[in-house]
């Protein structure tokens, strides 16, 4: 069990971490400023104030979540970055942590990532962006029969973390700037293991930041796209993932693996944005499990599915959303349609890897990983 003073120390004990790792991080940033890098670093330390209450556990919070946020980034202004999207965007890493103020049944959170924020305005001393983010998360409290029956959130103590926000900045004095704006995140294991309604986190964000330069924005009214040389790409991932199917009364609770191939096929109408589509066949042995459970016996569980959708690409990224059609699938099965979301990352040498989500509408079924090649 989890006493509020407990949570009130460990809270104040984190605070103090972030806080030193910030100040150490500002040194850096000055040194870094004082190299005259062509690209603005940023480092800051986000406060977050929760906007709603967790109301789908038991018992019910009663106080909305805060939390505190470290972010670096980089301001990308060299023309090859703006060609991707034509835009500028920074980029970098974060990691948070998360009071839920319900001790008990959700505990805290401690998570990281990455993230991808496109600038929208840009002005010598104030600015708007907005923001996409994803990573993981630990949560101390999960779901247990016994335990924490109450917590239906959380069915795993590690999950997957995505978001997105709207921020402005305005510039204090030379190198500080503030931050605020509205901040959205999501925590959910993807139905690895049940229950997995998650959690959804809007808050309000303020904060202070250090940067290495700042100013205007290159003039890109001169700036000509360089023109493209391969418009068609191939892409092959293998799949991996596990999912956990519930105990019951004459079974326990137990893990199967999944396993697939996926092949797709694109076409670059820009740099960035690319139409796709391909094939996937899937070897998913917890839908075998529950099929048995359904029907009493084994069938045919193997799984083939025709893709279409649309890819942005940024860089070494691919953000990837695809709509999927079980050609092959058991004939009373439903429904027979689902979308893919991924992220993927490709070295220089083409070798890919990445996360990708399975989910029917707004119900995730399942994180999956991938590695393979882009061609």
């Amino acid at each position: 069990m989890y006493s509020s003073k407990r949570l009130s120390i460990n809270n104040i004990g984190f605070i103090k971490c972030c806080l030193a790792v910030w100040l150490a991080g500002c040194c850096c940033v000055a040194a870094v400023g004082q190299a005259r890098e062509p690209e603005e670093r940023e480092i800051g330390v986000v406060a977050l104030a929760g906007l709603a209450k967790a109301s789908h556990i038991t018992p019910v919070s009663t106080q909305t979540p805060v939390g505190v946020e470290l972010r670096y980034s980089v301001l990308h202004t060299r023309r090859q970055s703006w060609e991707q999207c034509q835009c500028f965007f920074r980029s970098g890493v974060f990691i948070n942590a998360y009071s839920f103020r319900n001790p008990v049944v959700l505990g805290q959170s401690i998570g990281g990532g990455l993230f991808y924020e496109p600038v929208l305005v840009h002005h010598p001393r104030w600015g708007l962006s907005i923001r996409a983010l994803a990573g993981i998360t630990y949560v101390s409290r999960s779901y247990g029969a016994l335990t924490n029956p109450g917590n239906v959130a959380f069915g795993t103590p590690v999950n997957g973390l995505i978001g997105a926000g709207l921020y402005g900045r305005l510039t204090l004095v030379p190198g500080w700037r503030i931050l605020a704006g509205l901040d959205y995140k999501h925590i959910s294991n993807a139905g690895v293991r049940l229950p997995n309604q998650g959690l959804n986190i809007p808050a309000i964000s303020i904060g202070i930041q250090r940067y290495t330069s700042g100013g205007r924005l290159p003039d890109t009214h001169t700036w000509q796209p360089t023109p493209m040389n391969k418009r068609w790409m191939f892409r092959a991932l293998v799949i991996g993932s596990a999912k956990v199917l519930e105990a019951t009364d004459q079974s326990p609770e137990r893990a199967y693996p999944i396993f697939g191939l996926n092949l797709i096929t694109g076409y670059h109408l820009t740099r960035s944005h690319v139409v796709s589509g391909g094939i996937e066949v899937l070897d998913d042995h917890y839908f075998k499990e529950q099929i048995m459970h359904w029907t009493g016996r084994y069938q045919a569980y193997r799984q083939g599915t025709l893709l279409a959708g649309y890819e942005f690409w940024q860089g070494h990224f691919s953000f990837t959303a695809h709509m999927g059609w079980n050609a092959v699938r058991p004939r009373w099965y439903r429904p027979a349609t689902y979308q893919k979301y991924g992220l993927l990352y490709r070295f220089g040498s083409g070798f890919t890897t990445g996360v990708v989500v399975k989910a029917y509408g707004d119900n995730t079924k399942n994180f999956q990983a991938v590695i393979g090649r882009t061609f």
